[in-house]
């Protein structure tokens, strides 16, 4: 795949600022054989420390060096490792789904996992639905750790003080009209962005749509698509929703101060509120999402991130036992769940007993027990399907969302327009693979 010089220049400038590391397949100063990992979420580094500080005392061989890094830095830094053919390369890779498509033309540079998988026993213990994320003509090259199911969550203390029982309000028109009373000035119900494409991709899925189809073709130009930007036109138009929300720390801080009452997200989410919002513990709960359109189902799929492993690694061996160790091994994927609400993608992990244990997750929604919400909502989760332009959609989605946030264009035209350029966009992007 080309890319231009400048490009280059910059990327190559961006891996000395991020900083050089790796493995060059020697061992230490020590005699350790050393797999290095990079990772771009706090919450993943904290699940993966934990994991290193138990399997270095099972394996005194091995030292496992975890790197977070911001994740655009991340992915940007892998490429320009891949295209220049491995040098500083990592051992493992946590690549975000919404990332992977950006590898996957051309040569890939990940290991394909399917001979590993297939000698431990573990072709069947994921869904389909997790390793088609990262599956390219039958090669499985990342492992996902969490199912990424949706739920509602809600500040039960609120609704509650107001007499209003979620349990009942099936439908999203029931649920925004029930929680009107509970608005005030710069309260919403559902923090916005002026960037809505998560939010569409969402509740697209909940429909029973995506963003690609099952045979990879554009998906998001539809009956539905429209039927969902107009509801978020709506809810943005009527106050429920915010216009635009604060990002990094300055939006946990709304969420602590009450200005957002609800909020629609996987599992990982609810982890990142229990981080990040603690003076809200025992104020909140999770209840399956209310019901739009006819085909509608009571949750959805957002995000993923499967773990590589490096097609340049000297260590694979070592590389892939650490990652069955933090992906495959029943219990430690509980233990996940316990520290950061990774609900699993591990169907034996998932159906564990140990999921139900009561944990600072538990004790933050009042007691509930999470688990058995995800494995309800789970059989019902939609899937997220893949291709290599999915990577593209976020720069033509860009170009139109001022207009339409202005009021410049409908939904409709909004969507016309993003499949426009989207499908311009391939289109050049495939003239200069040839």
């Amino acid at each position: 795949m080309k890319r231009g010089l400048v490009a280059v220049i910059i990327l190559s400038f961006l891996i000395g600022l991020v900083g050089c590391s790796g493995t060059d397949g020697s061992s230490g100063d020590d005699g350790k054989t050393t797999v290095t990992l990079w990772t771009f979420a706090d919450t993943h580094k904290q699940y993966y420390d934990e994991m290193k500080t138990k399997y270095e005392k099972e394996h005194p061989d091995v030292k496992i060096k975890i790197e977070l890094l911001e994740s655009n830095a991340l992915f940007d830094k892998y490429t320009v490792v891949a295209q220049s053919g491995g040098k500083d390369a990592p051992d493992l890779i946590d690549v975000e789904q919404g990332a992977f498509p950006r590898y996957i033309k051309g040569d890939i540079p990940f290991e394909p996992l399917n001979s590993y998988l297939d000698q431990g026993g573990f072709t069947d213990a994921l869904p389909k639905g997790r390793l088609d994320l990262y599956t390219v003509d039958s090669k499985i090259y990342g492992i996902e750790i969490a199912a990424c199911v949706s739920a509602l969550y809600y500040r039960k203390d609120l609704y509650d003080a107001a007499g209003i029982d979620v349990s009942k309000l099936t439908t999203w028109d029931a649920f925004m009209e029930a929680s009107k009373p509970l608005l005030a000035k710069d309260t919403f119900i559902f923090g916005g962005s002026e960037k809505s494409f998560d939010v569409f991709q969402s509740l697209l899925r909940q429909e029973g749509g995506d963003i690609v189809t099952a045979d990879g073709k554009l998906g998001f130009n539809t009956d539905k698509g429209k039927m969902v930007m107009n509801r978020i036109l709506s809810w943005k138009e009527q106050g429920l929703m915010s216009k635009s929300s604060p990002d990094g720390p300055q939006l946990w801080e709304a969420y602590a101060k009450g200005r957002f009452l609800a909020a629609t997200g996987p599992d990982w989410w609810a982890g990142q509120l229990v981080q990040n919002a603690p003076n809200l513990s025992g104020k909140w709960a999770a209840a399956p999402m209310p019901l739009g359109g006819p085909d509608s189902v009571p949750t959805t799929v957002l995000g993923g991130t499967g773990l590589a492993v490096s097609k340049f690694s000297k260590n694979k061996e070592a590389a892939f036992d650490f990652l069955r160790y933090t992906h495959l091994d029943e219990e430690n994927v509980v233990r996940s769940f316990q520290i950061i609400n990774l609900f699993p993608a591990l169907t034996s992990a998932a159906r564990s007993e140990a999921m139900h244990k009561e944990s600072d997750m538990t004790e933050y929604f009042g007691g509930q027990d999470l688990a058995s919400l995800y494995t309800q909502l789970g059989e019902q989760a939609p899937s997220q399907n893949q291709a290599w332009w999915r990577s593209l959609i976020g720069k033509a989605w860009d170009k139109y969302e001022p207009d339409f946030q202005k009021g410049k264009l409908t939904p409709e035209q909004f969507l016309a327009d993003v499949e426009t350029e989207l499908s311009s966009l391939m289109a050049s992007e495939e003239a200069r693979e040839k």
